[in-house]
């Protein structure tokens, strides 16, 4: 009997492994080991302990980072180096790069479908076997995969339509028309009790020429349309389904095949929508299913993409502009398929990034896209979390009315974009809180308008495109542009704390041109960069750059907006140093500092202190400072009434607090002027 360790990387995924659920099932129940599974890494509990053997599993080349990180856990766990193992995705796609940074490693590549892959006494094939879901429950506490209470398989394997972009080719070069399933269900039943869902992973199911038997098992295993579930904590009946998770070729789908899906509770029908130019066949499947009785569907759109052949057929690089149309012609089938039928469709679309096979990180960029474009793209995915259809009113609303309008905001800086869209009342809200809101809402309109407004008076919007195209946006860059149209719409990329970069830069023209712009052109950006100063704990040396420039103005602004009931002292003391650095005398900040110190023991009556706060603010030193010293009596008997005679060590506390408050006194009444 040997100590397994199975290993997934800790990255974040929707399905659990199914390889190496099929080595558990091998290891624990025809070898009869002792089985473990991790995702990272194993708990601090088995921090001593070590395998006879351990299998790491690979997924996309993109996360070679966790998937190195796992694999010299396991090199630090196994008792013998020789005895890790690893396969899957990246480890099929790129042998070389394990055995370059991982010699000792067995590395398997592609199916374990082969008797003595893995070099075991009566290894058949450990891909046909079934799926050991017990190990799920050693990572519970940790990690639980969105997608678990599901019969995970296949009924095919391989594709055969060698998309370009597609791993399946190098992952399952070999097709397989039809696997039965029945028996792996039945132990699935039996050892960890029934499952909901059947989620299928073939990749190309259409291609059989025994679709028909793979449909009939699907319906008799209690998968028919309709089909219901009781679910054994609550005995509630909840309707289960069947997801072919890979998608299925548009190309391939036909009227008697598209009613055979209907008969199945199939949700969704997944149907790729890899390319423009695949625009008829979508549009044929589609309204097949719609026709069949299928009322959920999906597709994957493939984007960002290189030139690609596929499916017999060779294809140019997408752009965003056909991103739009495809989402666009979803949106009206959705419309099309719910009137015609008379029941309401609903198909989401799935924006899938490409990324190379090869790539061991995320950041590639087609040559039709840059990366401000797909981070925009991100960001406006995010309110259907990833899913790119929803209603006409929602996707023009998140996408645009037209391709221009989608243009256009995938050009508009992040945080604008979350500016868009109509102000909503919430429930269980004050009427306060709504206002409140409101104010906001109705400042970031102004945001927007102004963008807009800036955006449409470019003679030349490509050049500004090449401009912004990096997605990175510093002060730095302001210096090189020409055009004030411009210079003005790049300060709307800048954070907030790059604009106040801005003023630390060495050329006095552009300091001046922004501090023009967002004081008098567009004070609202002037005024939210002064709520930025007051609620966050600004660099010393952005205060310095700012001080420099605004001078008095900005302190009288600051000072206006000072609350002496918070602790604030850390802008105070900013604004202190940040004089003494310029060797500049603008006010003396130690009376502000008394000031706190006043009105958290209520020396003043409230009107008495407005008129101090208001000389404060007017930058009144001599008035100010004869206020505080004709009141330093009373707030020093204040401050001496609570220490109390019962405390252990009054007479020390009272010594040191009698040396405060006399360096407090000369804080207020002496000052040097540098």
């Amino acid at each position: 009997m040997a100590d397994i360790l199975l290993l997934e990387p800790g990255y974040a995924n929707k399905y659990p492994p199914i390889g190496l659920m099929k080595i558990s099932y091998f290891h624990k129940y025809i070898h009869h080991d002792y089985v473990r599974f991790a995702k990272g890494r194993l708990p601090e509990a088995f921090k001593d302990k070590k395998w006879d053997r351990v299998y790491v599993t690979t997924l996309f080349t993109f996360e070679w980072k966790k998937t190195k990180e796992a694999l010299e856990y396991a090199l630090s766990v196994v008792k013998d180096q020789s005895q890790v193992y690893t396969g899957g995705i990246l480890a099929t796609l790129m042998p070389e790069l394990i055995a370059s940074e991982f010699p000792m490693v067995k590395n398997n590549t592609g199916l374990l479908d082969k008797k003595g892959t893995l070099g075991l006494e009566h290894e058949e094939c450990i891909d046909r076997l079934t799926l050991d879901y017990g190990i799920l429950d050693d990572i519970k506490d940790q990690y639980v995969y969105p997608a678990h209470d599901a019969y995970f398989t296949y009924m095919t394997r391989g594709c055969g339509m060698k998309c370009g972009f597609c791993a399946v080719q190098t992952l399952e070069p070999e097709y397989y028309p039809y696997i039965s399933i029945k028996e792996t269900i039945k132990r699935v039943d039996e050892q960890f009790g029934p499952k909901k869902d059947l989620l299928l992973m073939d990749n190309n199911v259409l291609r059989s020429p025994r679709f028909d038997q793979i449909i009939d098992e699907i319906i008799e295993l209690g998968f028919g349309k309709g089909a219901m579930f009781k679910h054994p904590q609550t005995g509630r009946m909840v309707p289960r389904y069947v997801d072919f998770n890979q998608g299925l070729d548009a190309k391939l789908l036909n009227e008697h095949k598209a009613r055979r899906l209907g008969e199945l509770s199939i949700r969704p029908a997944r149907i790729a929508f890899d390319h423009i130019e695949d625009e008829e066949d979508y549009k044929r499947a589609i309204r097949l299913c719609g026709n069949s009785g299928i009322e959920y569907m999906s597709n994957y759109l493939l984007y960002n993409a290189e030139n690609f052949t596929g499916k017999g057929h060779s294809y140019q690089a997408d752009t965003p502009e056909d991103l739009y149309q495809r989402m666009h012609i979803s949106m009206e089938l959705q419309e099309e398929l719910t009137e015609s039928t008379g029941h309401k469709v609903a198909i989401f679309s799935f924006p899938m990034r490409y990324i190379p096979l090869t790539d061991l990180e995320r950041g590639f960029v087609g040559k039709n896209w840059n990366k401000k474009y797909l981070r925009a793209l991100q960001r406006m995915l995010i309110p259907t979390q990833g899913k790119g259809v929803s209603s006409r009113s929602f996707f023009e609303a998140d996408f645009g009315k037209t391709t221009d309008e989608f243009l256009r905001f995938l050009a508009m800086p992040e945080e604008h974009l979350g500016y868009r869209g109509m102000f909503i009342e919430k429930k269980k809200e004050s009427k306060e809180e709504s206002l409140a809101r409101k104010r906001v809402w109705d400042d970031n309109q102004l945001y927007l308008s102004e963008w807009n407004r800036l955006y449409d008076l470019l003679d030349d919007k490509s050049e500004f495109i090449d401009l912004i195209g990096d997605n990175k946006f510093v002060p730095e860059k302001l210096t090189g542009i020409k055009n004030p149209i411009t210079k003005k719409l790049y300060i709307h990329y800048l954070t907030k704390t790059g604009v106040l970069k801005v003023f630390l830069l060495e050329e006095s023209d552009t300091r001046s041109f922004v501090k023009e712009y967002i004081c008098n052109e567009f004070p609202i950006m002037y005024e939210r960069l002064l709520q930025h100063i007051m609620s966050s704990h600004v660099q010393q040396s952005l205060v310095v750059g700012l001080l420099a420039e605004f001078k008095e103005e900005i302190i009288k602004n600051v000072l206006e907006r000072l609350d002496y009931a918070a602790d604030e002292h850390y802008l105070i003391n900013a604004f202190y140093k940040a004089q003494k650095k310029l060797g500049k005398h603008y006010f003396d900040f130690n009376l502000v500092k008394g000031m706190y110190l006043y009105h958290a023991l209520h020396v003043f009556e409230e009107f008495e202190e407005r008129k101090i706060i208001e000389g404060i603010e007017c930058l009144d030193e001599e008035g100010t400072r004869k206020r505080l010293l004709s009141a330093f009596d009373i707030f020093k008997s204040k401050v001496l009434k609570n220490v109390t005679d019962n405390q252990i060590g009054a007479e020390y506390i009272i010594q040191q607090v009698e040396q405060q408050l006399t360096e407090v006194y000369k804080q207020l009444s002496i000052f040097d002027v540098v």
